[in-house]
């Protein structure tokens, strides 16, 4: 029977190699022939793994832990289970920090108290989701300048899909973000990320169910405020890893705080919307203000980024 309770990453490699019964030159023979991250692996480095001399990286700690059948989520996020030289939140906080100071096109919400700092966090079954939809669909038409026309009645169409995930933060009665992330197929995800399907071209046609295997996608999102932005932040990276079909997230940041938060997460450009000529439109990327900037982020990243950890880990 395994054991789930390991010290760290030496800890859990000699612990499941031993479980195995592998010597250390087939487990480093196994993960040769099951992931090219570990094409330069002997069984010295195993050893040295195992004795605690020198620490595999993140993104080879997840892949170790998906090839002896674990969830590489629920042991990176234990406190518990030691990990070297993991950065911490400080970059990110001050960052989070910088944006939300300003205008409430860059992300900070401007009828809100900075010194407040609770909030509700309503679903989509909440009585006052229909009203949401119908801001959020002008919040995107205004962040867009009429670009992109979304309507009430589009929104509501994706959200009653069940593998639709929609969260809505609420403060003091007004709305301070929201999350609003659909599930497609490797098709529809690439034709969305460039740009051959616009955002408001999709119907519930185009969504598959939470169980097949597939790709998140970000319709829309907003945050604002720093006192939302720890759960916002978890949740949005939680909801990718929890479900292991789901291969990949994609996202089109029409901000620049979008970008950013792609940057610290790993999140790879895959393609740029037009360029604006109006200094606070759209997302700020080499120089020059685009209408978006879509991003792809493989599971398998996110679970390794300093950053997710480091939120799910200090939120528990």
């Amino acid at each position: 029977m395994k054991s789930d309770n390991f010290a760290g990453i030496a800890d859990y490699i000699s612990q499941r190699r031993a479980q195995a019964q592998l010597s250390q030159e087939a487990l480093a023979s196994a993960l040769i022939s099951n992931n090219d991250l570990f094409a330069d692996v002997d069984s010295l480095a195993i050893s040295r793994w195992e004795r605690g001399k020198v620490s595999p990286n993140l993104r080879r700690q997840v892949a170790l832990m998906e090839y002896f059948g674990d969830k590489p989520h629920t042991l990176l996020c234990d406190p518990s289970f030691e990990l070297k030289q993991l950065p911490s939140l400080d970059a990110f906080n001050k960052m989070m920090e910088q944006q939300l100071n300003y205008n409430h096109v860059m992300g900070a919400h401007p009828y809100i108290s900075a010194d407040n700092v609770s909030f509700d966090k309503l679903c989509k079954q909440a009585d006052e989701a229909p009203q949401m939809y119908n801001w959020i669909a002008n919040y995107h038409t205004n962040l867009s300048r009429g670009r992109e026309k979304w309507s009430q009645s589009f929104i509501k169409s994706l959200a009653a899909v069940d593998s639709t995930e929609v969260s809505f933060y609420q403060v003091n009665g007004l709305l301070a973000g929201h999350i609003f992330m659909v599930k497609v197929t490797e098709e529809t995800f690439e034709q969305l990320l460039h740009g051959k399907l616009n955002d408001n071209e999709l119907t519930p046609a185009h969504l598959i169910a939470a169980e097949q295997p597939g790709c998140l996608y970000m319709l829309s999102t907003y945050l604002g405020g720093a006192h939302v932005s720890e759960d916002f932040v978890a949740q949005l990276l939680f909801t990718l890893v929890e479900n292991p079909v789901n291969t990949s997230f994609g996202y089109k940041a029409r901000s620049d705080i979008g970008i950013k938060l792609m940057d610290f997460l790993g999140g790879v450009v895959v393609n740029t919307g037009e360029i604006l000529s109006e200094r606070l439109q759209g997302a700020k990327y080499q120089g020059k203000r685009r209408s978006y900037v879509s991003f792809e982020l493989q599971r398998q990243v996110l679970i390794a980024s300093p950053l997710f950890i480091n939120l799910i880990r200090n939120s528990k």
